[in-house]
């Protein structure tokens, strides 16, 4: 018998001293809880995570009663013993100590990028430009929490200095608020995109889309918008080059594919072979973006695949005769590359306080074809839902020239 043990199943651990449990760790994926029980329920704790806010309460019981406790609320984080607060601190003092050392005292405002890569390109599309004047932003900063953000501000947005900050926890439930000299814009909280999946999953078909949602967020009308148009620079082009030359990608008669997403659950294996396998019949080569490592295609021969950062994919996309992806994030960026695009959409997979969104949800609140600027004729949706595998790719293929 081993000394120490630990069992892990999906939402449980279980850990065992000479065989016995002395801790069993159980999670709520969709209310954000976790609870622990040590020696048998002698202490137990629950937390909870506050998906719309990032702030978090704690909760130590010994025998049953409730020996320590944590809140985070009204920009502070309260610590009881027995039922009375012994100790107060301040979240603004704790973002200050955390992410000031970030922000040189040359700017005046800070645009906080904490959303994916979707609606961070839509910000800095058609929303940044305008939010910036109206702020009479003088010098203006972006910190970025993702490493892409800094390629679509390079391309996007490339007058504006950024800086990046990484995982940032930021506990202000404020869009707007101001710290010292500085004022902060977030764009934007964990509360706008629990608002919008509900707005949309719960809505009348095509009552709701982000991009309306993004706009009343911000409080723009789409009569405001200032359009950016994405740049592909020399140094992105060439970097992109090196890459995928080593692949072998014939790239005079290619496709580009992006099968994997976050946000959708993944479409039918075989339907990508099949379709890739069709495609190099008709006598084009593939390159799948295979960014997130999810799903390998050790059954298909001759497809090429290489890391590519998002401005060098965009760089190789802008010379494909089609792209064709699940609906992602990426497929937003890629819009700005002229290539016609077939895009697949598929449920949503559960999230924190949802189950999955169905697909006439999803392609109605999420759709490209909504968009200011895009270019609809390039554009083919397919709800996979209700149109048979056979049929998209027969589709698919027709409309590759």
């Amino acid at each position: 018998m081993k000394i120490y043990k630990y069992e892990k199943e999906e939402n449980k651990g279980t850990a065992k001293l000479f065989g016995f449990p002395i801790l069993e760790q159980t999670s709520d994926y969709m209310t954000s809880e976790r609870y622990q029980n040590f020696f048998g329920g002698l202490v137990t704790t629950h937390k909870i995570n506050d998906i719309s806010t990032d702030c978090s309460k704690k909760d130590i019981k010994i025998l049953g009663k409730s020996i320590i406790k944590r809140t985070e609320e009204n920009l502070y984080r309260n610590y009881f013993v027995f039922g009375k607060k012994f100790r107060s601190v301040s979240l603004i003092n704790e973002f200050k100590k955390e992410y000031f050392k970030y922000f040189d005292k040359k700017y005046d405002d800070i645009y906080i990028l904490r959303a994916n890569s979707g609606e961070t390109f839509l910000t800095l599309t058609y929303i940044i430009n305008t939010l910036i004047k109206r702020n009479k932003s003088k010098t203006p900063l972006f910190a970025v929490t993702q490493k892409y953000h800094i390629d679509m501000i390079k391309m996007i947005c490339p007058d504006i200095p950024y800086v990046y900050i990484g995982d940032l926890k930021i506990k202000i439930l404020e869009d707007e608020f101001k710290i010292d000299n500085f004022r902060f814009f977030l764009l934007y909280s964990n509360a706008h995109f629990k608002k919008v999946e509900y707005d949309i999953k719960s809505g009348q078909i095509g009552k709701c889309h982000y991009f309306k949602s993004l706009l009343n967020r911000v409080n723009i009308n789409e009569n405001e918008i200032e359009f950016n148009k994405t740049l592909l620079f020399e140094e992105t082009e060439t970097s992109m080059l090196e890459k995928v030359n080593k692949t072998g990608l014939n790239l005079d008669n290619f496709i580009f594919l992006v099968h994997e997403a976050k946000s959708c659950k993944l479409y039918d294996k075989d339907f990508w072979i099949i379709l890739i396998r069709q495609l190099q019949d008709k006598g084009y080569d593939i390159f799948i973006n295979q960014s997130l490592g999810l799903v390998k295609f050790s059954e298909v021969q001759n497809y090429k695949s290489c890391d590519l950062t998002f401005g060098e994919a965009f760089a190789l996309a802008k010379r494909a005769k089609k792209i064709i992806s699940l609906r992602s994030g990426i497929t937003e960026f890629l819009l700005q590359t002229g290539t016609p695009i077939d895009v697949l959409y598929t449920k949503f997979r559960r999230r924190h306080f949802f189950d999955d969104m169905d697909v006439y949800h999803v392609l109605s609140g999420f759709n490209l074809s909504k968009l200011p600027c895009s270019n609809k004729s390039k554009i083919q949706e397919f709800n996979t839902f209700e149109i048979s595998q056979k049929e998209i790719i027969e589709k698919i293929i027709k409309g590759v020239k």
